[in-house]
């Protein structure tokens, strides 16, 4: 947990301040290209002020390596789940449509996890923490924004040290979880420009964004009901998150 006082004065220091009154009229349907190549130099700017804190006493706490995790186990969870469709067969339309996508996605989520570590991804890592990187993981435009020499901050309840490059995956899973057709290879090799990053971060970043997360997640909102859908409307989620394997991929 963050304690304010400590960051908020290390963020001051940088001209970098929290206003909470923030907004942006910018949203998902009038996005573009453009508007993100902007927001990216914001990013970018952020991420060099401020890295390599390391106030002992009053860390930030860690991301680094949780989301490969939770992908992995999510790819654990719906496979489990399909083999169990698979023997006993399926109990509705939600299921046989499963039945019929679930193979698909599940070797694309392990073709992505598999070309992160392919893409030298311990190394990512050791850079990382090397650099005492930190993320702000609230990056879209509503959230970060910049005045002359200010960065401006919606909240910092998110910061934490974790690989520069999973801000502009933030940023781009926001839209592509929404469907927005982008040029998000592009978008990334832009970003990694811009970051001064290697090939290997453009993989990790392709890598994460490939992955169905949205497909495996409605899998298991299904199997614990927690949106307390119909089954009509888990189906109807099914589709159209596997609608997204068509905006970019490995």
């Amino acid at each position: 947990m963050i304690r304010r006082e400590t960051f908020l004065k290390y963020l001051k220091d940088k001209n970098i301040l929290v206003d909470e009154t923030i907004n942006s009229p910018i949203k998902a349907n009038n996005v573009d290209e453009t508007k993100l190549e902007e927001q990216f130099y914001i990013i970018n700017d952020f991420h060099k002020r401020v890295m390599g804190y390391e106030n002992i006493k009053d860390r930030l706490d860690s991301g680094i390596g949780k989301t490969i995790e939770e992908y992995k186990v999510c790819i654990k969870k719906v496979n489990r789940d399909l083999k169990k469709i698979k023997l006993e067969g399926p109990n509705n339309a939600f299921e046989n449509k499963f039945l019929e996508l679930g193979e698909e996605h599940i070797e694309k989520g392990k073709k992505a996890i598999k070309n992160i570590y392919k893409n030298e991804y311990y190394l990512l890592i050791t850079r990382s923490m090397k650099n005492k990187e930190i993320i702000l993981d609230k990056v879209d435009f509503k959230h970060l924004k910049k005045e002359d020499e200010f960065i401006k901050l919606k909240t910092i309840n998110k910061c934490k040290y974790n690989l520069v490059e999973m801000d502009c995956f933030y940023l781009l899973y926001r839209y592509k979880k929404k469907g927005v057709s982008l040029d998000y290879y592009m978008l990334i090799d832009k970003f990694c420009s811009i970051a001064n990053l290697g090939e290997n971060s453009y993989q990790f970043i392709l890598s994460l964004l490939s992955f169905p997360y949205e497909f495996m997640k409605v899998i298991m909102n299904y199997r614990y009901n927690r949106k307390n859908l119909s089954e009509h409307e888990y189906l109807l989620d099914l589709i159209k998150s596997s609608e997204q394997k068509n905006l970019i991929s490995i």
